[in-house]
């Protein structure tokens, strides 16, 4: 066999066969053993498989998660949430670049180790640059992130490159995608913590679309922004060393780019041509540096011969045995879907949420549409006939109360001063008629100022945020029906379908299986 025929063949023939067929505990060992010998020299022959495996297990670690936080509101499952929507698809994809390194001179335990602490050191960095960088608006803010967040990364990368002392274009690659997968991995477990302690209870739809929007968006930003200059400084040697600092130059106009604060046809246009730029460049880098390191090493007679006279060997068994993997993993992800779906969706939830379009309307709200004021500066009236309760400690006046009348809005005010203070009122309460009892006045914060609001029919009120940008209030509160009964019926409906069919088609599967060894028997 020529040498191109047998590139080809390695490099495309049986990819995907080998990700879905079933995997000897010695395939196990050759991959988790890799670096850890004095076999660096040594390529590897084995296709990528395990980041299959390690998705799939992330993925319906994170499902199986978000339902029991939707199911119970438990918050201890608040982290577990957090970790598992932020490592599900960037660890996989680096087992992925790992996985097809060809050389065995790295380890996986080296790979995570940059990952975590390279990841860690780039954050400190980028937050440093923002310390002593101070961003006037969001345009220069893009600029600054792009300029710190970069430079954050590529130090530790370059460190590690170093440290171990590589000069292969994809080591460095592999290296520094690592540090941007760490980096990455700790921002977005910052914004998915973010939008599931604000909202706890009710925004679990927001930590699942923060989860897919990062999640999809991962490979074509930090990794493959920083996975690109590493390349390039291995790949770029003297005299023309200094230029991988013009692939760090793409990499930050690329980070500025994305941040822009753009809306509507632009940013889409914007974020389509980075997503383009970025997975072009990096397939190529990919491509380029794993075809020269087969083309400078191959063993002509013995490379890959282990894995390809195996699937002759099982010829027809190793195409149902793939054929029913990839029928569980489909499922799985299907049934993952579901339910993240499911979760998201206010179905039979106990709160929800209510967007109001300005702090007034959320007011008007709270009071229950009666004219309200709350005079936090009136001073205590000397005529003591407004007078309707006095306190006394020790034969000594301590605490008034007066009532008062507030010409054009509602109800009779009950304004409580101490004595040692009559400039302003301590407690406001108002009397309503339809209600047996005063209703308190209570302080509301909207983005640093504050709002004296009658709580009225507030009960149903858990929680609200502000929204400094368009001056929305969103509220969450609680449901007082079940809500959403037909398309939880039509959900459960589609997974008990895709169960059964799943069910169904791996039984024909291991029928076919059975009756193919019996006729080899």
């Amino acid at each position: 066999m020529d040498r191109e025929r047998l590139l080809s063949r390695a490099k495309i023939t049986y990819f995907f066969k080998e990700t879905f067929r079933a995997h000897s505990k010695a395939e196990y060992k050759e991959i988790f053993s890799r670096g850890l010998g004095d076999d660096g020299d040594a390529l590897s022959g084995a296709f990528p498989w395990l980041y299959v495996h390690v998705f799939f297990t992330l993925l319906m670690l994170f499902t199986a998660n978000v339902l029991i936080l939707r199911l119970t509101g438990n918050p201890i499952y608040e982290p577990s949430v957090t970790f598992f929507g932020g490592v599900t698809f960037l660890i996989p994809f680096v087992v992925f670049l790992f996985e097809l390194y060809p050389k065995r001179d790295l380890s996986l335990m080296l790979i995570f180790s940059v990952l975590v602490i390279g990841g860690t050191l780039s954050g400190g960095l980028a937050q440093l640059g923002y310390a002593l960088i101070d961003a006037e608006n969001k345009w220069l803010s893009a600029i600054v992130a792009g300029l710190v967040e970069e430079i954050g990364k590529i130090v530790p990368a370059i460190i590690a490159i170093e440290f171990t002392k590589q000069k292969s274009p994809y080591a460095g690659y592999l290296l520094a995608a690592a540090v941007g997968a760490g980096f990455s991995v700790i921002e977005d477990m910052g914004y998915i913590f973010c939008y599931s302690d604000e909202f706890f209870h009710s925004d679990i739809q927001a930590v699942v679309t923060v989860f897919i929007e990062r999640g999809l968006t991962s490979f074509c930003t930090h990794v493959v922004w920083t996975g690109a200059v590493g390349w390039a400084y291995c790949r770029m040697q003297k005299p023309f060393r200094s230029v991988w600092l013009l692939f760090l130059a793409l990499s930050v106009m690329l980070h500025i780019l994305w941040d822009l604060p753009l809306e509507g046809w632009i940013a889409a246009v914007i974020i389509g041509t980075c997503v383009i730029a970025g997975v072009i460049e990096n397939v190529a880098m990919i491509y380029s540096s794993h075809s020269d390191i087969l083309e400078a090493n191959i063993d002509i007679n013995s490379f890959n011969d282990n894995i390809i006279a195996e699937a002759k060997q099982m010829g027809e068994r190793m195409r149902f045995t793939n054929a029913a993997n990839l029928t569980f993993a489909l499922t799985c992800a299907l049934l993952s879907v579901i339910i993240l779906i499911l979760c998201a969706l206010p179905i039979g939830m106990e709160f929800q949420r209510v967007e109001f379009e300005s702090k007034e309307q959320f007011i008007a709200r709270i009071e229950g549409g009666f004219n309200l004021k709350a005079d936090t500066k009136r001073r205590y009236d000397s005529d003591e006939r407004k007078n309707v309760e006095e306190r006394y400690i020790d034969k000594k006046l301590s605490y008034v109360v007066q009532k008062d009348v507030v010409a054009g809005f509602d109800g009779e005010y009950y304004f409580g001063y101490y004595a040692s203070d009559y400039s302003r009122p301590a407690e406001i309460s108002v009397e309503l008629d339809g209600y047996s009892s005063r209703i308190f006045c209570k302080e509301y914060d909207f983005g640093g100022e504050s709002a004296w609001v009658f709580e009225v029919s507030a009960d149903d009120i858990i929680s609200y945020s502000y929204n400094d940008e368009n001056g929305t209030v969103t509220a969450v509160t609680a449901a007082e029906e079940f809500e959403g009964y037909d398309v939880l019926i039509a959900l459960v409906a589609t997974a008990c379908g895709i169960t059964a069919g799943c069910c169904v088609v791996l039984t024909a599967f291991r029928i076919k299986l059975r009756r193919v060894k019996n006729e080899v028997r």
